[in-house]
């Protein structure tokens, strides 16, 4: 069985892994909060609370499996208002998962050998967990510890990210990094993903921040990938992709692309081909 590990990132705050995701834990004078409950390897509520006996708050930066399997464990759970989750088509992903198994399993039936797998990994379990919309400039109170909410779509419709006034330090989730796999959000277009990030960047620059991490990143960065990458992805295609695939239930190929960069060593992306459309 996989299991949760821990390590101090910076002071006041856990980071845990679970060999896939990061979760970031940061703790205030009065309370805690829990960026992401992971893929549910683990019951990582247990496992949070090894680590602090503070009042937690629960947020997800965006409703994807690898980012919400562990909410069940929890009464509640705070989540960006567009990305509140019905558990129906109505959610893009949810859609989107529907649509492609529908159609793998019509095409190929001894497939429906992996519903348990789907429904285990790919679908976060409804639960009895109540959720509770975020909105853009929301602030979150620990205790001498304040983290503001700001909107960063495109990977999901309502991903966010946790900004840190004081040590002028941003959480995200998978909302920019050195791979974002656009095609679990299809209705968004690389083009309108771009003109998000580098907004996100101007604002976030101008305000001092320096330096970010996400979920999946194996370092920080500095705040200036996030421009740089959305440069670079406006500027996809099909034809630049390395690898295409035709996905059953997918509205047109799906697309890897890959780039060395000198600054940031490289960037990846995963998109529909209709998505590079303007």
């Amino acid at each position: 069985m996989i299991k949760y590990k821990a390590k101090k990132f910076k002071k006041g705050v856990t980071m845990i892994s679970d060999g896939i995701v990061n979760e970031f834990l940061i703790e205030g004078k009065d309370k805690a909060l829990l960026l992401d409950t992971g893929l549910d390897f683990y019951d990582i509520r247990a496992f949070v609370e090894t680590l602090t006996d503070k009042e937690l708050l629960v947020v997800n930066s965006h409703f994807h499996p690898d980012h919400a399997n562990g909410n069940y464990h929890f009464d509640k759970v705070y989540v960006g208002e567009a990305d509140l989750p019905t558990f129906t088509t109505k959610d893009v992903y949810f859609k989107l998962v529907e649509d492609i198994t529908s159609a793998v399993y019509a095409k190929y039936p001894k497939s429906h050998m992996l519903d348990s797998i789907v429904d285990a990994v790919i679908m976060t379990k409804p639960g009895n967990t109540e959720y509770v919309p975020l909105k853009d400039g929301d602030v979150l109170d620990l205790g001498k510890k304040k983290l503001i909410v700001k909107n960063f779509p495109g990977h999901t419709p309502g991903e966010i990210t946790l900004l840190d006034p004081k040590e002028k330090f941003i959480y995200a989730g998978d909302s920019s990094d050195i791979d974002i796999w656009m095609f679990t959000n299809p209705d968004c277009s690389l083009h309108e993903y771009a003109e998000t990030g580098r907004q996100y960047y101007k604002e976030v620059k101008k305000l001092g921040y320096k330096k970010y991490r996400g979920a999946h990143m194996p370092v920080t960065h500095k705040i200036s990938f996030m421009r740089d990458y959305a440069d670079w992805l406006d500027k996809l295609t099909p034809e630049k992709a390395l690898l295409k695939f035709n996905v059953p239930g997918g509205r047109s190929p799906l697309c890897i692309a890959v780039a060395l960069s000198p600054r940031h060593i490289a960037y990846t992306s995963v998109y529909w081909a209709h998505q590079c459309e303007w």
